[in-house]
């Protein structure tokens, strides 16, 4: 099986942000210029996920997505505020390939059901956001703010039963911070799940992508930090940007936990340990 390489970008205000447990998001930069990088290095796909969308209930990437599919030819998949089946016509027009649901459709199921109907299995990406407590993984909502007693791998079964063609799977407790993959947690869900499955959350180093392959089943790999801090500390070195904010935490290492790496060096070093990529 050939595996996916997917960079996420979170977008929040026009900006391309990142944080750590879904919060605590940073301004990084304009993402046009961060996906248009990805794309010349050869990513597979590319995610923007507007973070706040859910909370302030506005769907506000249609914009972004139509200026950025004008020059990045692989598939694009928007998420964030989608709760209609006017939203995502607004958004596949607009230029993306996929759509990205998560608190829609643990509010409304046949809101789901409904969107595939209309658009295909294929244009249809359900993203669970799983915390683990204690022993139990807890699918959550709104960018990781609001729980559920929904238990993961119970709404990963009826998630595909309803005939979407994708899910993003995400570890709030791994996200943005360089842990590594929660194995448990991708092992478990690739066992039960039948359609397409992508791991999101705690990329440390191109290795943990490597054992994320090898001892799951899992689809694809979603990174963020690594890429962004990767192509940002770039820019810094080449004074070619000038942002908003502080980037001390850089300079004085607060992800120290996290190698950055760009797209190319991690096909790389997947070819050369024999996994299959494009």
């Amino acid at each position: 099986m050939i595996k996916r390489i997917i960079a996420r970008l979170d977008i929040k205000n026009d900006f391309l942000v990142k944080g750590m447990h879904l919060e605590g998001l940073r301004i990084l930069g304009y993402p046009e210029f961060f996906a248009q990088k990805y794309f010349e290095e050869n990513i597979d796909e590319i995610i923007f996920q507007d973070v706040v969308a859910s909370l302030y209930k506005r769907n506000q990437l249609s914009s972004l997505t139509n200026k950025i599919s004008k020059n990045i030819f692989v598939p694009i998949t928007v998420g964030g505020g989608i709760r209609n089946v006017s939203d995502i016509k607004e958004i596949l027009i607009n230029g993306a390939d996929r759509v990205s649901i998560n608190t829609a459709a643990v509010n409304d199921k046949k809101f789901i059901k409904e969107s595939v109907k209309v658009f295909g299995s294929s244009t249809i990406t359900i993203t669970i956001e799983s915390l683990k407590v204690g022993e139990r993984y807890k699918v959550y909502t709104d960018s990781g703010r609001t729980e559920t007693n929904i238990n993961t791998f119970e709404w990963i079964k009826e998630v595909q039963d309803m005939g979407v063609g994708e899910i993003i799977l995400t570890s709030i407790n791994n996200e943005g911070t360089g842990k590594g993959f929660d194995l448990n947690l991708y092992e478990k869900a690739s066992k039960i799940c039948n359609i397409s499955l992508l791991a999101h959350g705690g990329t440390r180093n191109s290795e943990d992508i490597y054992k994320l392959f090898i001892n799951t089943d899992i689809d694809g790999a979603i990174i963020a930090s690594a890429f962004h801090y990767n192509y940002y500390k770039e820019l810094l070195n080449k004074k070619k940007i000038s942002l908003r904010g502080s980037t001390n935490f850089l300079v004085n290492q607060d992800f120290k936990n996290i190698f950055f790496f760009g797209v190319k060096d991690l096909k790389k070093y997947l070819k050369s340990k024999n996994i299959s990529i494009r």
